[in-house]
């Protein structure tokens, strides 16, 4: 442990210590195994006040600082954490500073300074020497290239002093900084740098910045060949160039909006997660709106929404995508958008914005839309998907969403598939009861399953079925099913509250049944009220038989045999059997 400390003043002084030590015999992990052997020794040791030993706290700072020399940010910087509960001495806390401020610096995940660290950079340290470089540093790292500008030569001049894998991560962002602020000859020296770390001149980094340093002098194919070799790579620089290459070519009109596009989706899925990926969101919504590719555009805000909830740029994202929405569902609803484009359209934007306050206004227009078209199973669909994401919506607290306006949907869900003939599965919908006992909504769910038990032959469900304040639809059925089981009292009665409804209105088909029911009934005052109310009844091919037979005298005189009464029944219903030959709703 011993021989592999520095001399003790550099650890006393930050700036010596920060500097590249001398060649090491041992790579990074035979010194590492060292430094861990040396604090497992330390931890054994008693400690002279209560918490951790100077010994091992020593070790940490070492450990902290081998990681440093080698640019490893995030796990020096978690060595470091490790001294929380030290109590250490003031050179040992000037240390740990100066280490956090190096090592935060480069941390790629972006992590703020400590208390500590940042103290390093204000005027309470302005006498050390290296304040300046770590200053232009944290600069350069927060891409504030102006603010670097003037310390670029300083710390040019003091970089070979700094451990070779620090230089390896600094270097790119300095040669950025120095082609961004201008600043060739600096730049020019921070690139011969490149070639003194293995690897790093043929990669995406260097090549990218060459690329840039080739476009700010006006050479377009240079640049290009640069970004193209840089871009062949997976990483950050590798993304950049790829990015430069879009920006290149839409500048010096190589490259047309569609393609440029093309390429800005593709790279929307392979590059995530930092302000970079936020950045291509944002240009390749620029680029929608610029081909006035509405619903392209409108996704495009939904991912960014989706991606970057937090982010400025969602809540700008969120009013334009409202914007283009409302214009996309006008056109569509009102029919100027044909209905193959609005089906694509809304099946692209629903996705993203199903939770969206609002768009479940705009699905509803959607469904209607393809329900007065004819498009039932579509429509059926739509108000399904309203109504379960309203539902889920107000389950997780999203929006507060009343029960009648369920029920709404429900209802609009079974009269479209009722439309479209799925009888069984409008049923399923309307089974259980509605949520807001409304007595409005509970009456069209009585009504629509009345006609729906009807149309499925259950008439003991129609009978069963009540409403407060009977439609003349709702009668209708309730007397055919009353009809059809023969209780010919209950058909004319319900009959009859038709008639009384609309009067000499009612048409043909609902006249005859009653017309039977009545007769059934032997109720011949009413027969003959009919017959006089509705005299298109005695002017169908059919009347003859049914009048003879409902009229006769002897019948009013003797009761019939049984197989005369049987004749005569059978003779009109016959004749109901043939109404079908008279056009419904004539009278």
């Amino acid at each position: 442990m011993a021989h592999l400390a520095p001399p003790v003043m550099d650890w006393t002084v930050p700036a010596q210590m920060l500097y590249q030590p001398q060649k090491p015999d041992r790579d990074y992990v035979e010194q590492r195994q060292a430094i861990t052997e040396g604090l497992a020794v330390a931890l054994g040791r008693p400690s002279a006040q209560w918490g951790m030993s100077a010994a091992t706290s020593d070790a940490l700072l070492m450990l902290a600082r081998l990681h440093y020399q080698y640019g490893m940010a995030p796990e020096g910087l978690s060595v470091l954490q490790g001294l929380d509960a030290a109590n250490l001495s003031e050179t040992q806390s000037l240390r740990r500073a100066t280490l956090e401020l190096a090592l935060g610096i480069v941390d790629p995940r972006g992590t703020p300074l400590t208390a500590a660290a940042q103290a390093m950079l204000e005027q309470g340290y302005a006498e050390w020497p290296d304040q300046m470089v770590f200053v232009a540093l944290k600069a350069v790292q927060e891409r504030r290239f102006t603010d670097s500008a003037d310390l670029l030569g300083v710390v040019r001049d003091k970089l070979s002093r700094l451990p070779s894998g620090y230089q390896a991560v600094v270097l790119p962002g300095l040669l950025e900084a120095a082609i961004a602020t201008e600043q060739w000859r600096i730049a020019r020296d921070f690139a011969l740098e490149f070639r003194k770390h293995p690897g790093m001149a043929q990669g995406s980094a260097f090549r990218y910045l060459l690329g840039r340093a080739a476009e700010a002098g006006h050479d377009i194919l240079a640049a290009f060949d640069s970004y193209a070799l840089a871009g062949e790579q997976n990483d950050l620089f590798g993304h950049r160039a790829r990015m430069a290459i879009v920006s290149l070519g839409l500048a010096n009109n190589l490259l047309t909006i569609p393609e440029a596009r093309d390429l800005l989706a593709r790279e929307s899925n392979l590059w995530r997660g930092d302000d970079y990926a936020l950045a291509v969101l944002t240009d390749l919504a620029a680029l929608d709106q610029a081909s006035g590719d509405r619903v392209a555009a409108i996704h495009t805000y939904g991912t960014i929404i989706d991606r970057f909830p937090a982010a400025p740029e969602a809540g700008l994202s969120r009013q334009k995508a409202r914007a283009l929405i409302a214009e996309v569902y006008e056109e569509g609803a009102t029919g100027k958008m044909p209905l193959s484009d609005f089906l694509t359209a809304h099946r692209t934007i629903a996705p993203d914005f199903r939770f969206e306050p609002g768009f479940d206004a705009q699905s509803e227009r959607f469904a209607n839309r393809f329900l007065a078209v004819g498009s039932t199973l579509v429509a059926a669909q739509e108000y399904e998907a309203v109504h379960d994401h309203l539902a889920v919506a107000r389950d997780l607290g999203l929006a507060e969403v009343d029960d009648q306006r369920l029920d709404e949907l429900r209802l609009k869900q079974a009269r479209a598939l009722s439309m479209g003939g799925q009888m069984d599965v409008a049923l399923s919908v309307l089974r259980e009861p509605l949520l807001s006992a409304d007595p409005e909504l509970d009456n069209q769910r009585s009504q629509l399953l009345a006609r729906l038990y009807s149309e499925t032959g259950q008439t003991a469900a129609v009978l069963e079925t009540q409403i407060a304040d009977p439609s003349l639809s709702f009668l209708r059925i309730k007397a055919k099913a009353h009809f059809d089981r023969a209780d010919w009292a209950e058909a004319q009665a319900t009959y009859q509250q038709m008639w009384d409804l609309i009067g000499n209105e009612l048409p043909m088909e609902d006249a005859i049944p009653l017309l039977l029911s009545a007769y059934r009934n032997s109720d011949l005052s009413t027969t003959v009220a009919l017959s006089k109310a509705f005299p298109d009844l005695t002017e169908i091919p059919q009347w003859t038989a049914i009048a003879e037979g409902l009229v006769d005298p002897a019948a009013e005189l003797w009761p019939l045999r049984q197989d005369t009464a049987k004749l005569r029944i059978n003779s009109a219903s016959e004749a109901m059997d043939n109404v079908g030959t008279v056009v419904p709703g004539t009278n």
